[in-house]
């Protein structure tokens, strides 16, 4: 099975790393936030001919909320005596449209799911993260409403873990298996040999007809996911404790300008990030926020033009326009459902 035309492995291991120090709320108000290069911190791969690009605490919270979740088999689903229950959280979340009512009536009904005595709670978070997540699989990422939809993912997401705790490692383990850069993680294949097909399924790539599918659509798969993963960190509900919030979204974007290389997946990622949760950080963080944007100006940025025609055009304008547009003060289309959500009254 021949690997995709890859447009961005060769520059990964020269990419300049990035770092955002007194992140987390100890950022907010203060003036002295350091935004700097640093030598890049990787960890020994376990697979021959990878390096990893991660923070050491990020790669320790993916395992462990991944053993957790593997603790719950897989094909579960196809269990007699739970499909009953995968099929009534598919079904409901299937339905779930950007609006209050259906984020209402969503949220009620997975709870009750959730909760319900006659499925083990592991069992029925795994089938919730598992259903949650594969809404990226069964809506077209495309669409120009996706970007709502997150959003309303978002809140759902939000009021079942505050009345079942224990769905947030279950969807931040499927979060993690199926987009390496909500980690984040970044894994760079050292040579030809390693860029083979078990490679390229490591790091995401699905496979359509038998063959990988082209790095187009792995790069449409990447923000889908990262949309998703920030539209739940950048979700407040008055009155609603976030268990993973805007904290957790602030430390991300830390590390991942920390350890991850400037190439064209991970501009994409990064794009992604900011589109949906920068306007939530900007809110919150302020000063401390546009230093870090003041980071990406200065050296993410550079570091993919350097890298010329490896880069597609895009991945660099979509970054650009975002800054020189000042994207993070418009809130987001979908956000709208924040002034109605306000209370767990509506549960």
């Amino acid at each position: 099975m021949a690997a995709p035309n890859d447009l961005f492995m060769e520059a990964a291991a020269a990419a300049p790393k990035l770092l955002a120090r007194n992140g987390g709320d100890e950022a907010q108000g203060k003036d002295d936030c350091e935004v700097y290069f640093l030598n890049c911190m990787c960890h020994a791969s376990q697979v021959q001919g990878i390096k990893i690009y991660a923070d050491s605490s990020a790669l320790e919270a993916e395992s462990r909320r991944l053993a957790l979740h593997d603790q719950v088999p897989s094909n579960i689903y196809l269990s007699k005596e739970y499909s009953r229950y995968d099929r009534q959280i598919g079904k409901s979340i299937s339905k779930l449209m950007p609006t209050t009512d259906s984020v209402k009536a969503r949220a009620s009904e997975l709870i009750k799911a959730l909760d319900g005595q006659d499925c083990p709670r592991p069992i029925a978070c795994r089938l919730f993260a598992d259903k949650m997540i594969s809404i990226v699989k069964s809506r077209n990422p495309t669409d120009k409403t996706f970007g709502k939809l997150a959003f309303a993912c978002g809140y759902v997401m939000l009021l079942v873990t505050n009345q079942v705790p224990d769905a947030m490692d279950y969807l931040l383990a499927e979060f993690n298996k199926v987009c390496m850069y909500t980690v984040p993680k970044h894994l760079h294949a050292l040579n030809a040999q390693a860029r083979n097909t078990d490679y390229f399924r490591l790091i995401g790539y699905q496979e359509e007809d038998g063959k990988l599918q082209s790095t187009e659509k792995y790069l449409v798969n990447v923000v889908a996911y990262v949309k998703l993963y920030a539209a739940m960190i950048q979700t407040e509900i008055k009155g609603v404790r976030h268990p993973h919030g805007l904290a957790e979204g602030w430390k991300w974007l830390a590390m991942f300008l920390n350890t991850i290389p400037a190439i064209p997946a991970t501009a994409f990622a990064l794009h992604a990030f900011l589109k949906v949760a920068g306007f939530a950080l900007h809110k919150k963080y302020g000063s401390q926020f546009m230093k870090i944007l003041d980071v990406i100006s200065r050296h993410f940025i550079p570091a993919l033009k350097a890298q010329g025609s490896k880069v597609q055009p895009e991945a660099i304008n979509n970054l650009q326009n975002y800054l020189n547009d000042k994207i993070y003060l418009e809130e987001p289309e979908g956000q709208y459902l924040a002034q109605q959500l306000l209370s767990k009254m509506f549960l």
